[in-house]
């Protein structure tokens, strides 16, 4: 469990297209260095909280792809994927950290 949270640091290298494109948007990506931190963690409380955390992001990702592929088709604009897309992802991230301290202070 502890190798794959480090990975997710690795995103915040995407965070370096801000010196290319000059888009703001791509500095929200510095928010993955954190995730360095977990290499070396091993608390086994953590991790099934983790794997309940990431449940719930599972299932808010099902739910929320239904929906915005149902929309879309819908109302037939292509240009709804982009937001679509960092709505899924973000909320998937946001799902999975609320998530996570519920569960790390529902445990104390």
């Amino acid at each position: 469990m502890k190798n794959m949270l480090w990975y997710l640091g690795f995103l915040s290298v995407m965070s370096l297209l801000y010196f290319v494109e000059g888009n703001v948007n791509f500095l929200w990506f510095v928010a993955f260095i954190p995730y360095f931190a977990t290499h070396n963690a091993n608390d086994e409380r953590m991790e099934e909280n983790m794997g309940k955390a990431t449940r719930n992001a599972f299932a808010y990702t099902i739910f929320f792809g239904v929906a915005a592929i149902a929309y879309i088709y819908l109302t037939g604009s292509v240009d709804l994927f982009a937001p679509a897309f960092v709505g899924m992802l973000g909320g998937t991230l946001i799902v999975c950290l609320l998530s996570l301290f519920y569960y790390d202070r529902r445990g104390r």
